[in-house]
């Protein structure tokens, strides 16, 4: 059972609907903050391996492999959006390039390897302190490669200044309400 159908903004899969799973609390990204955010991604998109952090439906990583990632990781707790994700990827013939990985974002984070991937997308609950705890957890793992970034979706009055000296905050729009924060790791030695 849904209560939406949304459909892929941009790349190969676009026009196709996916199911969102009807859910309390869960908020698909809106389409034009979609592609507004993949206009700013650009050309970061193409054979990136992205990460899709309270992944919900899938939605976000699924535009990101419509418009050429070559891989997506989901990480998504509940047992009805996990559903929803593997419903989407055989939809859209996704499935060999999308890991879902159905645990809390923090042991998910705890089992992942460094250096892993060129796209980290989060959209946690917006007033929760999830958004500068997973900030502070994808540093520490530097699960992004020197090049990569973080994309964060948040309530615009949340300010995601790391705490943490091997990150740093490139920029953040808002969207009405609502923001992404740009982050990206200080380049290694």
């Amino acid at each position: 059972m849904t209560d939406l159908d949304i459909k892929i903004t941009g790349g190969e899969a676009c026009g196709q609907s996916i199911e969102i799973p009807a859910h309390p609390g869960l908020r698909p990204t809106n389409k034009s903050m979609r592609e507004a955010l993949f206009n700013i991604l650009g050309k970061l998109v193409p054979s990136a391996h992205i990460m899709d952090l309270f992944a919900g439906s899938g939605l976000v990583g699924f535009e990101a492999l419509s418009r050429g990632a070559s891989f997506l990781t989901a990480v998504e707790k509940t047992t009805i959006c996990v559903d929803s994700i593997k419903t989407n990827a055989q939809k859209l013939g996704y499935e060999k390039k999308t890991k879902i990985i159905q645990t809390d974002f923090r042991k998910a984070i705890a089992c992942l390897n460094p250096d892993q991937f060129n796209i980290i997308f989060a959209d946690p609950p917006y007033m929760s302190e999830h958004s500068k705890l997973l900030v502070k957890l994808i540093s520490q793992r530097k699960l992004l490669k020197a090049n990569g970034i973080l994309v964060v979706e948040h309530d615009k009055r949340t300010c995601l200044e790391p705490e943490d000296p091997t990150m740093r905050l490139i920029e953040s729009r808002n969207y009405g309400e609502l923001a992404f924060s740009f982050l990206a790791p200080l380049v290694r030695k």
